[in-house]
């Protein structure tokens, strides 16, 4: 049995299984204004940059502060500018423009390379 799990991990490691960026889940998130999809792909805390907040904070704060920005900026589009796929030990990145009717604002989603996903690391949302 031992065998088994040994030969199906190492199966999944070369075919590198390290999980792609969840380009629609930020992606719905940021239309929708759902801080909790975008602040459900971290672990454990998240380093956050919106206006009027920055620092590091744990998942509940962070979901709340992103929400209060969406109350504050709601109904945007949001484009995809730039995606960098992980690859091996690489993090990704994805960088959009959420385009509110007053303001634009600069949105850069960075995730590390966890075992077998990406996790998001830092969220970071600029006026333009």
């Amino acid at each position: 049995m031992t065998v088994f799990y040994t030969f199906v991990a190492s199966l999944l490691v070369a075919i590198g299984i390290t999980g792609d960026l969840p380009y629609t889940t930020v992606q719905r998130g940021m239309e929708a204004n759902d801080a909790h999809a975008i602040i459900g792909l971290a672990k454990d805390k998240i380093v956050l940059q919106v206006p009027g907040a920055e620092g590091a904070y744990p998942l509940a704060q962070a979901e709340m502060i992103l929400q209060s920005f969406f109350q504050k900026n709601p109904k945007g589009s949001f484009l995809i500018r730039y995606k960098n796929n992980p690859s091996g030990t690489a993090n990704g990145v994805i960088v959009g423009s959420y385009q509110t009717k007053n303001y634009s604002y600069r949105s850069t989603f960075q995730f590390r390379n966890a075992k077998y996903e990406q996790t998001l690391e830092s969220v970071s949302i600029i006026k333009e």
